[in-house]
Order: structure tokens, then C-alpha cells, then sequence
């Protein structure tokens, strides 16, 4: 189905998800969102047109569970043809009081980061900022930065670098370098980075 035909903007994200068939709990990820379905990445198993409970984690907005019904199936061969995962698409046909406003708050935040980016250096956690939806740039030289965050054009929001080379791209990139320039260690420094980011946009 074409973008033109869709009557909701449609969000490539990863989100965990829990689905149940038969009584079987399968962890997997949700690859497109929008605010009238889902498409899982690996649910091609599930027979079309049959009923689950899908468990929803959205970022920020809690832990959610919907009851969705099969709307279509990409099997290995389809996903091959058309370089998509094997999954299978859902309508929601029920849920609970208040997801409404918890997957428009985060459709509305991923649609904000999808137009900023982030540059990205050698560190850990690296698929924690693409999965939060942010363009994630590679990092380059000191001087390259300085002229990237002179294009507003740009919407870069951070700068995330080895502690090693903070001072470094702080010293030149100056007053904006202070507040743009952070330093990841570990996933935690990450998600405590994107939360901080996130308080900007």
C-alpha cells in the first residue's frame, strides 16, 4: 500500500513486543508503527485474520496490551522480493482506556526526532539512538562538527562522544560545544543522553 493510500502516517521504530497465540508468548519487535496499526517483524507465523494480544511497550508512555487482528502476511519468499522482514501486519481492534494519548505523545516525539540528528562517535549504545528514531550521523573532525552545527539546515541536537575526546570538541566548538557535546560510556549513559535530548526538542 502506497504512503498516498495510508490514512496515517506510517513510523519505522523498534519496539519490544509481547504477542500471545495458543498460549505462547514470543518476544519480538515491532518494525512499523502508526496510529491504526503494527507491523511485527517475525509474526508471519500467526495465521491471517486470527486475534492476539499484543503487549506494547511505547518509550516513555508505559507498557501497553491490545487485542489486534491479522490484516496481511509476508512470508521468507515476499520478504525476500522486497527486502522487508517476514512478518505480518495488524489492525488494533481493541484497547485500553488512554493508549490513544500514549501512542499520539510518542508518534508525535518520534515524528520530532526523526527531523533532528545526532552525531555519533565510537561508543556503546549506538542502535539505542537509532531505535529512538534520530538520524544518527558518524562523527568527524572537530573542525567538520563546527561547520555542521553552523548549518541550522542540519538540526543537530547532539554530539556524543568516547569521554576521552570531549574536551577536545568542547574546547572547539566553543559555548554551543558545552551543551551539545556529551559523553557515552556505556547504554545507560545513552538513555540518560537521549532523555536529555529529548528535553530539548
Amino acid at each position: 500500500m502506497g504512503a498516498e493510500q495510508r490514512r496515517y502516517p506510517r513510523y519505522g521504530v523498534r519496539l519490544s513486543v509481547r504477542y500471545t497465540n495458543a498460549e505462547q508468548f514470543v518476544n519480538d519487535y515491532v518494525e512499523n508503527l502508526s496510529a491504526g496499526g503494527l507491523y511485527i517483524s517475525g509474526a508471519n507465523q500467526l495465521p491471517l485474520h486470527s486475534e492476539t494480544d499484543i503487549f506494547i511497550e511505547l518509550p516513555g508512555q508505559g507498557t501497553w496490551t491490545v487485542r489486534a487482528k491479522s490484516t496481511f502476511i509476508i512470508d521468507e519468499e515476499a520478504a525476500a522480493k522486497s527486502g522487508r522482514k517476514p512478518g505480518a501486519g495488524f489492525e488494533i481492534v481493541t484497547k485500553p482506556p488512554g493508549f490513544d494519548d500514549a501512542l499520539l505523545g510518542y508518534l508525535l516525539r518520534l515524528g520530532r526526532r526523526r527531523e533532528h540528528a545526532v552525531m555519533v562517535g565510537e561508543v556503546p549504545g549506538i542502535e539505542l539512538i537509532r531505535d529512538a528514531g534520530y538520524r544518527v550521523i558518524p562523527l568527524e573532525s572537530e573542525d567538520e562538527v563546527a561547520f555542521a552545527l553552523a548549518n541550522d539546515d542540519a538540526k543537530i541536537v547532539g554530539v556524543i562522544v568516547p569521554s576521552s575526546q570531549v574536551q577536545t570538541y568542547r574546547d572547539r566548538l566553543g559555548e554551543k560545544g558545552k551543551a551539545l557535546v556529551l559523553a557515552a560510556a556505556s547504554d545507560d549513559d545513552v538513555v540518560d543522553i537521549l532523555a536529555r535530548i529529548d528535553s530539548l526538542l
